[in-house]
């Protein structure tokens, strides 16, 4: 797993740029940087998930068992915050037309994706006979239940755009109220899936970065111009981010101090964003697919582990699974494009 790592690390030091000590990324939260950005995580969560599969176990797979144990669930903190970031940016640019969109253009679409992709893991099950219970299959489609699948990411963000949703309806054009509503039920959405639910704790420990995403937009003006005023003040915030996130880090057992030390990792990879830049053709591909690559990967890493001698040789084992998942994207991604111009073509009016 090393060597995958090294090679993650080539490819995001391929076309990367640093600015100079007088200079800012200001395109640090534009497209092009955040789906870059995007595209260095989604790997990460593939070696994650691909060693479910195959265990890591020798001397070389060390350097990434430190690498995985590090980040924990910090792998898809970026996807929440930037889904955040992107919801407010276009509260503020669409108004209440977009907040009318919501329910189809987020939810709606997210799900009918979601359940398209759990229908190909039905498929799949079929014909390797693998047996499904009926009630797994029906709550796999909200994400609930998995039959093979990922589930649990989709099932918060689905909860998290309802929260959304509902915060906007209520408060209309009061976005402050919205944004803070929207924080309180994803803090009700913590403690419920903590204390009721009882489900494991990474269903809701990463959660709040959606919200601090929404914040950081609706403050980002005052951020800027506080933090790259220069670039004294500038590595003070992020050396100070960035101590706060390792003191975190060292007593996280806590909930409340494990969601805290997500919350600084989101705000440390945007500071250093501030100064450096990503970007390449890999990466952007990567970042344009999240949801593919995030729900189809484990289709062929659940059939290569049961082919020999695919199974018992990991370097094959992950660049096919790999290499099978981009191809599974592309087709998916192209084909969901082609249903959503027929399902989701309103224009949004202000």
């Amino acid at each position: 797993m090393a060597a995958f790592l090294v090679i993650l690390l080539l490819v995001c030091v391929y076309g990367m740029k640093i600015c100079t000590l007088r200079e800012f990324n200001t395109g640090y939260l534009s497209k092009n940087n955040t789906t870059a950005v995007k595209g260095i995580f989604v790997f990460l969560v593939f070696m994650s998930h691909f060693i479910q599969y195959y265990p890591v176990s020798d001397a070389y797979d060390t350097p990434y068992k430190a690498v995985r144990l590090f980040l924990g669930q910090l792998v898809v903190v970026m996807f929440l915050f930037y889904s955040g970031y992107g919801i407010y940016e276009s509260v503020k640019k669409k108004g209440s037309g977009y907040i009318k969109s919501f329910p189809v253009n987020r939810f709606l679409k997210t799900l009918l994706h979601l359940d398209i992709a759990v229908l190909l893991f039905v498929v799949r099950n079929l014909i390797m006979d693998k047996p499904m219970k009926l009630a797994n299959v029906l709550w796999s489609f909200i994400g609930w239940k998995n039959i093979g699948n990922s589930n649990w990411f989709m099932f918060t963000i689905l909860i998290l755009y309802f929260a959304v949703y509902l915060s906007f309806l209520i408060f209309k054009k009061k976005n402050i109220w919205a944004l803070a509503l929207t924080t309180v039920l994803t803090i009700a959405y913590v403690v419920i899936m903590a204390n009721v639910a009882k489900v494991a704790n990474y269903w809701y420990n990463t959660a709040l970065c959606l919200p601090l995403g929404m914040w950081y937009s609706f403050l980002k003006d005052k951020i800027e111009a506080g933090v790259m005023k220069n670039n004294i003040i500038y590595h003070i915030t992020l050396a100070v981010t960035f101590g706060l996130f390792m003191l975190a880090h060292y007593n996280k057992r806590p909930l409340t101090v494990y969601i805290i030390w997500t919350l600084l990792f989101c705000l440390v990879v945007v500071f250093v964003t501030m100064k450096v830049s990503f970007g390449n053709k890999a990466l952007y591909w990567l970042g344009n697919h999240v949801f593919s690559v995030y729900i189809l990967q484990r289709l062929p890493m659940s059939v290569f582990c049961e082919i020999e001698p695919i199974a018992s040789n990991r370097y094959i084992f992950f660049i096919l699974s790999f290499g099978v998942t981009v191809i599974l994207a592309e087709l998916f991604d192209r084909s969901m494009a082609a249903l959503d111009k027929v399902l989701f073509t309103k224009k949004i009016k202000k």
